[in-house]
């Protein structure tokens, strides 16, 4: 029998699934820390939970997740991290304090084009909606298929409050996979009561490369966990045997040199497969974020590869196939000039910061902005407020700029903006002291385009003996991708897959068979 002290594991990402996987190596696992190595292509820690910048030239964060009271992997795992700047309490509880410090309370979830809060006190179902949702809620994963939302659901649907609120919260489009979209309806169906005001929505103090991220990767370090940055792992070669095989070499190119590492029998591999911000790109003030046609970045050429000719690897060509259906443009917008919080404070009448997300309803982009609470950085001076907003409509032409979203620099984004925020007596000197840095993503919403059953490997694949799948193209039965959550539970499931762990993994809420749950959600789509 193999002992954890002979062991080492190899984790292939440093997103929140693969320093997931090393907390629960050590945790769980009983590894030493000085026998975990991480590679990453990228220079930093953190895959899609990143931010980086400063006040003068302009802060950065490509995007961010949502949390709710339910995330159980995720407030375990942070329950043992110390916060970033509190060692006394832990990330979860700094993420609990938070939110009960500064709760969101939406008052401005929709704006019309004359920037007036509309009445989202209905989710304006009509019978014809109420009985697709049902139709929906009936049918298995497995017959579903590769069917797209708007397959399930007719033309009213998509004018909806609800789908508005649904779809600008959680990124959906009308040609994502209605499978996707059955599994977020059960998921949170305990959130409809609280889908116009936010109310149950918990977040992090900082934004989340510091309240997550960085701790972790501190802890980790503390232990001995390597991190290799800046190196890739390109290939695996397999030592089959009857109906099993393992992982036997890792090909590497570390900052262009080729090489390679040997497996001994009790090593273990896990594989960040995919990423939904690779390919990213940034622009600036005068310049547009240019959309990368190439070729996929590294955690899909190893994919592609581990696929290629076996069963049971999954299939990334069925979330990589059609950018344009899966790209995505954000913004991360710095003002140094308080005015800003005074004019979204007279907007929403609320707090800066607590209002949650604000969407246009008659933008053709169908732009969101979120405006930050103070701070979102460490550091962050008081005068500047950060304000991240994204469109799900990108190569729609602005209805004041008269330019396609993608092709928007960070000027033009303002522009338009503050037109619909009609903001236009102060334009001039918004923008003078704003930077706006948009982010394209080709893959963002990857993980929703349409599949089927063996298109996402499983977590632990048949006959393996070593390694595993994490992250958001891994399957994790019923819980929901685009989430934290998600790539924690894959991370705890891989670890105790390969490991034998004993320690039991929280199963994923199902408010929905709570009946009181359910009534109050019926409740809903009844006003």
């Amino acid at each position: 029998m193999s002992r954890a002290g002979d062991r080492t594991a190899y984790i292939i990402g440093s997103g929140i699934a693969g320093l997931a996987t090393a907390v629960y190596l050590i945790r769980d696992g009983g590894l030493s820390g000085e026998r975990i190595c991480i590679f990453e292509d990228l220079k930093v820690a953190g895959g899609s939970l990143d931010a980086s910048g400063a006040a003068q030239s302009g802060y950065v964060m490509r995007g961010g997740r949502m949390f709710e009271a339910h995330y159980v992997c995720t407030y375990d795992l942070l329950s043992g991290i110390p916060s970033y700047d509190n060692p006394d309490i832990s990330a979860r509880d700094d993420i609990f304090n938070f939110t009960r410090e500064a709760s969101w309370r939406a008052t401005a979830r929709l704006v019309d084009r004359d920037a007036r809060v509309l009445d989202v006190s209905s989710m304006g179902f009509d019978n014809g909606d109420r009985l697709a949702l049902l139709r929906l809620l009936l049918r298995s994963e497995d017959s579903l298929g590769a069917r797209r939302i708007d397959d399930v659901f007719p033309p009213h649907f998509f004018t909806t409050n609800f789908w508005l609120m649904w779809a600008t919260m959680f990124s959906f489009q009308p040609w994502h996979s209605a499978a996707e979209m059955r599994r977020y309806l059960l998921r949170f169906m305990h959130l409809f009561p609280t889908i116009a005001d936010l109310s149950s929505i918990y977040h992090t103090r900082y934004n989340q490369y510091h309240s997550m991220v960085l701790p972790i990767q501190k802890w980790l370090r503390e232990r001995g966990v390597k991190f290799e940055n800046e190196t890739r792992i390109t290939d695996m070669a397999f030592r089959a045997s009857s109906d099993r095989y393992r992982v036997a070499t890792l090909k590497v190119l570390r900052k262009g040199e080729e090489s390679e590492i040997a497996l001994n029998e009790n090593d273990l591999v896990i594989v960040t497969n995919g990423s939904m911000t690779d390919a990213s790109t940034l622009g600036s003030m005068t310049a547009p974020a240019i959309l990368d046609r190439g070729e996929p970045g590294s955690a899909w050429a190893l994919w592609r590869r581990l696929a290629a000719g076996r069963q049971g690897f999954g299939r990334p060509e069925a979330f990589i196939s059609d950018i344009d259906k899966s790209k995505w443009l954000s913004f991360t917008v710095t003002t140094r000039l308080p005015l800003l919080r005074r004019l979204f404070e007279n907007l929403t009448h609320n707090t800066l910061g607590r209002e949650g997300l604000i969407t246009f309803k008659d933008s053709s982009w169908l732009m969101t902005i979120h405006p930050h609470y103070y701070p979102a950085y460490p550091g962050q001076p008081e005068d500047a407020v950060v304000w991240w907003a994204y469109g799900l409509n990108p190569d729609s032409e602005g209805d004041y700029v008269k330019t396609k979203m993608a092709d928007c620099t960070g000027e033009a984004f303002l522009r338009e903006a503050f037109s619909h925020l009609h903001f236009e007596e102060n334009m001039d000197a918004l923008i003078a002291h704003s930077h706006a840095i948009p982010c394209m993503m080709p893959y963002i919403t990857s993980q929703f385009m349409p599949r089927v059953k063996g298109d996402r490997p499983e977590v632990a694949p048949e006959g393996s003996e070593n390694l595993a799948f994490v992250g958001q193209y891994a399957e994790a039965p019923d819980d929901t991708v685009f989430t934290v959550e998600y790539s924690v539970r894959t991370a705890w499931m891989a670890v105790k897959s390969l490991l034998g762990s004993s320690a039991a993994i929280p199963p994923v809420y199902k408010g929905w068979r709570d009946p009181l749950v359910l009534l109050r959600a019926v409740k809903e789509t009844l006003r």
